[in-house]
């Protein structure tokens, strides 16, 4: 089965080959839109798998690995340094990795998977570094033929123009009112101090009405982060877009990373002002004891499959279009007998959204947050036929479905935690996101 490359014109804005590509079922974009970045230059687009694994309630992640490996197998390896060559690409509930925790958990609603994964056997790479795009395509297993999604892509490039309708049309409203946020940091503050947990990850909903197609609503919330793990799917009645900025597991041919995210400021307006921020959010010891929490929770994560486990930086700052985030690095090597999948999946959910222990701190998640958390601090991945596996945390989430949208924001709470503080830090990082929609 051979793999066919076919180098394209540069595209600048997808949300018209969104469109496009849409009809064809299984539509997944993961993107970036922060090329200077160091996982900035690569954006992923595809649709039609040839093959799917969907999954509803509880199940057992060892039978979503050997799915999922099964499925994988059908194509075969190949050497290529490009991002994605075929393969698997899917997005995980948070739910999913309920099962394996073991909490009593909120109940997914009944229309909404906890897993979606498809076998893709063509994709538009867009290269960001040198502005140009490639199609990768694999004839023998594809349902569209290589002239005609050349033929889609042209006439998105000769329509580049084309503009779509998208409009938020109240303002979003939070879920709870102050005093029942508050009320919740004290219960975390209670478990804590009995020993429970030493850090628990509470989010809290928003919710309004739109008008007219989610695709634009997610190119607005791409383009205006400026993020580098970017993701986007259609399925059903459902749209799901993320403005992630978090990594949370990859490996390239038995190389891992992780980079867990804990720890934020926004931005300021003034050079010199925005530079303090930076400053105190390096120097905060309460947030480099969240962040220190994570990367041990990570670091025994991972260890389940890896070995060699290391962390090669604590504590550096990113910068991001709205917030400055405090991040770390693991890293380790997975044996080449394991697959990144059972990597994945035995450390999923993601510790830098659930708190530590993780099992305990998922529990007191279930307990007070009063919804599903769904796809929200879920995971998109991508498993490469050349050896590459990337993943993100679905963080900075939108869910759009028959005209309501519902986007969440959440943080870790430790026994210093201040509600006032918390529930600013949480607004910080979803509130200039869901002005940008309502623009």
């Amino acid at each position: 089965m051979k793999l066919e490359i076919t180098k394209l014109p540069y595209l600048d804005n997808s949300s018209i080959l969104l469109n496009k590509l849409q009809p064809k079922g299984g539509l997944v974009a993961l993107e970036s839109s922060l090329p200077n970045h160091e996982n900035g230059r690569w954006s992923v687009i595809s649709a039609e798998p040839a093959e799917t694994v969907t999954a509803y309630g509880k199940t057992n992640n060892q039978d979503i690995t050997d799915k999922l490996s099964s499925l994988f197998n059908k194509i075969p390896a190949n050497e290529s340094d490009l991002p994605f060559t075929g393969g698997l690409i899917g997005h995980a509930s948070y739910d999913l990795g309920i099962a394996s925790n073991n909490p009593i958990a909120q109940p997914t609603p009944s229309s909404l998977p906890t897993l979606i994964a498809g076998l893709y056997t063509w994709a538009f790479l867009i290269d960001h570094l040198t502005n140009c795009t490639v199609l990768v395509y694999l004839a023998e297993l594809s349902k569209t033929s290589k002239e005609d999604l050349i033929s889609l892509f042209n006439n998105v490039k000769d329509n580049s123009k084309e503009t779509t309708h998208f409009t938020i049309t109240k303002p979003f409203q939070p879920a709870w009112t102050k005093k029942k946020y508050q009320e919740n940091i004290k219960c975390i503050h209670n478990y804590i101090n009995a020993g429970d947990v030493y850090q628990v990850n509470l989010a809290q909903s928003f919710s309004s009405n739109y008008t007219g197609n989610p695709i634009h609503g997610y190119e607005k919330l791409k383009e205006y982060a400026g993020v580098p793990f970017a993701s986007f799917f259609n399925y059903k009645q459902f749209y799901f877009a993320s403005a992630s900025p978090e990594l949370f597991i990859g490996t390239n041919q038995g190389a891992i990373i992780t980079k867990p995210i804990k720890g934020t400021l926004p931005r300021k307006r003034s050079i010199q002002e925005d530079k303090q921020q930076a400053e105190q959010l390096k120097n905060s010891e309460k947030d480099q004891a969240e962040n220190l929490m994570i990367v041990d929770l990570l670091r025994n994560d991972i260890s389940k499959n890896a070995t060699n486990v290391k962390v090669p930086s604590l504590f550096n700052v990113e910068t991001f279009e709205t917030v400055h985030h405090l991040v770390s690095t693991v890293t380790a090597d997975l044996p080449s007998k394991t697959s990144p999948l059972k990597l994945f999946f035995d450390a999923f959910p993601g510790g830098s959204i659930t708190g530590a222990p993780k099992k305990r701190a998922m529990e007191i998640i279930n307990e007070l947050e009063d919804s599903s958390r769904g796809f929200y601090c879920g995971s998109a991945f991508y498993h490469s036929a050349n050896d590459k596996f990337n993943s993100n945390i679905l963080i900075r989430s939108f869910m759009f479905k028959e005209g309501e949208v519902t986007c969440w924001s959440g943080g870790g709470i430790i026994s210093d935690s201040k509600w006032e503080l918390e529930l600013q830090e949480s607004l910080d990082k979803i509130s200039k996101l869901m002005e940008c929609l309502s623009n």
